[in-house]
């Protein structure tokens, strides 16, 4: 079967040209793609019918999006479209002991920010904090969290493989720093994360939310322990101690159990 994966700028819906376009099933990829100047990428693959597939596209400055497919009859054609969001540039915060990514002004409430000892940060030979760029993008509702790579779970240490875990999204972080060159700086945790939630009933009600990492190679968000809910004067928080920085969610589990991949 042949897929046509278009790929746009979320913001002004222009095509985006040398996006990497990546199609996944059962935690493994079946075939890669780069889309060209009209931001297409045609992926011909091998399929089984009624198999679950995640197409996903990536490109620097970008947060990755993926979308599910299945067909349970061979389609004659096939397109997916994907919209990446533009990265937020975040403010650095530079100390003698610890280092801040925030969005806004430092002290601001309501803001979501991210801390980690500046003893953790492998910076680069060669390299000063005054050359690195860093990006916090998060979401926190269930339209943004779409902008994310598709909430597919799979628990780490369950006896079940292959167990497809439509997730319920609560919130969304994407934290990254960069060299001036587009490298990006390894930092080690523990990792601070704090991202502001809406008030409704789902947050209201719970202590904890799980937590889950995104895998490039994969596709899919693995579970990475739990975040705790905080309660500021009415405005709740979702807190998280990261192991390293990139694609980190909370999510519920499913009701009930999808189907297997």
């Amino acid at each position: 079967v042949s897929i046509k994966v278009q790929v746009f700028d979320n913001g002004d819906l222009s095509p985006l040209a040398e996006a990497a376009v990546r199609v996944h099933t059962n935690q493994s990829w079946l075939a890669t793609g780069t889309t060209d100047k009209d931001g297409v990428a045609l992926i011909t693959l091998q399929y089984r019918l009624g198999t679950w597939l995640i197409v996903a596209a990536a490109k620097p400055g970008f947060v990755t999006n993926s979308a599910p497919w299945k067909a349970n009859k061979t389609p004659l054609f096939t397109s997916v479209s994907l919209y990446l969001l533009p990265e937020r540039p975040a403010t650095l915060m530079l100390y003698e002991d610890v280092v801040q990514i925030l969005l806004g002004s430092p002290g601001a409430k309501n803001q979501p920010w991210v801390q980690f000892q500046r003893k953790n940060v492998g910076l680069p030979a060669n390299t000063s904090y005054n050359e690195l760029s860093a990006f916090l993008t998060t979401a926190n509702t269930e339209m943004e969290v779409e902008r994310f790579p598709y909430l597919l779970g799979y628990e780490t240490n369950t006896t079940v493989n292959h167990s497809r875990l439509e997730l319920i999204p609560v919130a969304a972080v994407s934290i990254h720093l960069f060299t001036n060159n587009g490298s990006a700086v390894q930092v080690s945790g523990p990792i601070q994360v704090s991202v502001p939630l809406p008030t409704d009933g789902l947050v209201t009600t719970a202590r904890t939310i799980p937590a889950w990492k995104f895998e490039r190679k994969t596709g899919a968000w693995l579970r990475s322990g739990t975040g705790v809910i905080k309660n500021d004067g009415g405005q709740f928080t979702w807190s998280y101690i990261a192991p390293q920085l990139g694609y980190w969610a909370a999510a519920m589990f499913p009701l009930t159990q999808g189907e297997d991949v």
